[in-house]
């Protein structure tokens, strides 16, 4: 199927669907050439006016949140110096996490390269 073919059932089915709904559909207008010509809006059929809908009270003690508790205000220097004291103590933690698991590695490798090869079939 071409390209012209498919357009020509999208319109057709897209037509139908319309006429299912309800709303008063238009023929659109097809040149010579095969290309659409749209409508100006003035042009065009007024449209159905939306169903009037009820509007929705809302509660007010609802959209009240509770905001958190102003923090204390500390000088900006004093904040600065517990940000970078607690990031030197995170990185001291990784450090020595880091250098524990080298040596415990390094220990096992010491082990078994002292130990003699086991050469009997098991």
């Amino acid at each position: 199927m071409n390209w012209a073919k498919e357009r020509d059932l999208l319109i057709s089915q897209t037509m139908a669907f319309v006429q299912s709904v309800g709303v008063p559909a238009r023929e659109p207008e097809v040149r010579a050439k095969g290309r659409l010509e749209l409508v100006p809006v003035e042009q065009a059929p007024a449209a159905r006016s939306p169903a009037k809908v009820d509007p929705v009270e809302r509660r007010s003690d609802l959209l009240q949140m509770n905001s958190p508790l102003p923090l204390p205000r500390i000088g900006m220097r004093e904040e600065i110096q517990g940000r970078v004291a607690a990031f030197r103590a995170h990185q001291q933690l990784f450090h020595r996490e880091r250098d524990a698991y080298f040596h415990a590695v390094l220990d096992k490798a010491r082990d078994t390269a002292s130990k003699p090869p086991n050469f009997r079939g098991s």
